[in-house]
């Protein structure tokens, strides 16, 4: 397509706790950007849902609208749509796309029997982040609204499908399902979903997260503010935008991603070959992601979750102050942060307030304050939930790679790596330096990616050079890192001392 300077491009990203959308100039301009906070579902312990119409397709859809109308632009000047999502996650629809259950997303537990049932079986190291034990077990436990399930969807794919009624996945979200996809041939295994009771017939047509297609039908158009005719990408999920928004991009590279959920993704092929080529490895069952384009050295399901539930259980203060003046109450209890001491005067947390996935996975897992005494106050409580995720990415890193970490550049992004405090609590305990790109948003990476689909770009040399902003290096104080890592080695004793006791059996 040969680009014109009216042309501009969209990208939008659904994520667990809220969607934000940016449409950008083809030289990096962010010309209009917007949020829209939204909610998970909590039907049971251990079960975690999205509601697949409102979260998934409405406010996608707003996010948009407002875009498009408050900066008065012509949705004709966009080019292409390109979505990002949380993910793995299962949504079943009927044939048109209705939902007929809650989506049951990536940190859902419910599915524990099959997975250890395809553990065993396919000698493979899933974990309950995968999404193929979750549609074993709705298949197994729903049978009259799997009767009725003819597809099944991620966030990212959903979207692609009310715009332009086509159903995909993408060869990099799908390495993530688990067991019944061969990612060199970009093929699904028959033999297996026979075996597990999966009809071929509803699986998604896979292609590469760079390809057109389709374009946005007249009723989306209606629904979204978009010009019919739009083109539309194909997607993926929000850890490749996320790493592409940072700025990472080569294996040596990876982000430590400050969201709902906390991880540190390591590539395993260079990302410009994964969004164009199936990832060329299988999966074997050597180690955990081993068919996926990602290690996840470090992983917390309630990273930025931990703080929302603190902001919304102990912020009642800080949440009205932020409602008057504007002042966020995440920035507010930072403040507080300040004025507590590194280690907290002894108090741990314990993160995993939906299982742990690293470094060893354990669904049962809770979540924990260790040492708290009455002299603790919210500056402390707040304190170590930001310590803890320091804590999570060392502990990960030296079990996952006991003889060194690979990494040659970690940038923080997502919304928490906002915080300064937080970066720096981090960067003590990890000895790790960490660059900070302050517009590494994963709506922009989506953006670029549109703009990559359609020819605009070849590669990310230009988002490289004109679209992310200068990163600030963040560096390790050597008179801190001393006291964390007695917080460290502490942290560690905990976690093996309560192991056993979050154990069922």
């Amino acid at each position: 397509m040969k680009p014109s300077n009216e042309d501009l491009l969209l990208g939008i990203d659904i994520g667990t706790q809220g969607v934000k959308g940016a449409i950008v100039s083809l030289d990096g301009k962010v010309l209009a950007e917007a949020f829209l906070e939204h909610s998970c579902q909590y039907p049971r312990i251990g079960w975690v849902e999205h509601d697949i119409e409102r979260n998934w397709w409405l406010n996608p859809s707003w996010v948009i609208q407002k875009m498009l109308l408050e900066n008065e632009i012509n949705p004709q000047q966009i080019r292409a749509v390109f979505p990002s999502g949380l993910h793995p996650n299962f949504g079943p629809t009927d044939e048109e796309g209705n939902p007929i259950y809650g989506a049951i997303l990536y940190s859902d537990n419910r599915a524990i029997r099959e997975l250890d049932e395809i553990n065993q079986k396919y000698h493979l190291k899933l974990t309950s982040e995968e999404m193929i034990p979750k549609l074993v077990w709705f298949i197994r436990h729903e049978p009259e609204s799997a009767s009725r399930m003819k597809k099944f969807f991620d966030a990212a794919q959903y979207f692609v499908y009310r715009l332009c009624g086509e159903y995909v996945t993408d060869t990099i979200s799908v390495g993530g399902w688990g067991a019944i996809y061969h990612s060199p041939s970009c093929s699904w295994k028959e033999d297996v979903c026979e075996e597990l009771g999966i009809d071929p017939a509803i699986l998604p047509r896979v292609v590469a997260p760079l390809t057109v297609v389709g374009e946005v039908q007249n009723k989306a158009a209606i629904e979204t503010g978009l010009a019919k005719g739009t083109l539309v990408i194909a997607g993926t999920n929000d850890v490749t935008a996320s790493t592409i928004s940072g700025g990472a991009t080569k294996t040596s590279e990876a982000i430590a991603y400050y969201g709902t959920a906390g991880l540190l993704p390591v590539m395993k092929v260079d990302m410009d070959f994964a969004l164009r080529y199936p990832y060329p490895y299988e999966e074997k069952g050597e180690r955990p992601q081993d068919g996926y384009l990602y290690d996840y050295p470090a992983y917390c399901l309630t990273t930025g979750d931990s703080l929302r539930w603190f902001r919304d259980e102990f912020g009642y203060e800080q949440r009205l102050i932020e409602a008057q003046n504007g002042i966020s109450a995440y920035a507010q209890f930072d403040q507080l942060a300040e004025s507590a001491p590194e280690t907290c005067d002894g108090l741990i947390f314990i993160p995993h307030m939906l299982g742990q996935r690293s470094p060893r996975f354990n669904p049962y897992a809770s979540g924990a304050f260790i040492g708290l005494r009455r002299s603790h106050t919210r500056s402390h409580l707040f304190r170590s939930l930001l310590e803890a995720w320091g804590y999570t990415i060392r502990y990960g890193l030296e079990c996952y790679y006991p003889q060194g970490h690979p990494l040659k550049r970690l940038i923080a992004t997502g919304g928490g790596a906002r915080s300064k405090i937080w970066r720096q609590i981090v960067t003590d305990i990890t000895g790790i330096p960490q660059e900070y790109a302050p517009n590494a948003e994963g709506s922009i990476a989506d953006a670029y990616l549109a703009g990559m689909a359609v020819g605009y770009f070849e590669n990310f040399d230009i988002l490289l050079r004109q679209w992310l902003s200068p990163g600030e290096m963040i560096y390790p104080r050597m008179e801190k890192i001393a006291i964390y890592d007695k917080g460290y080695q502490q942290f560690v004793r905990v976690h093996q001392i309560l192991e056993p006791l979050f154990n069922p059996n």
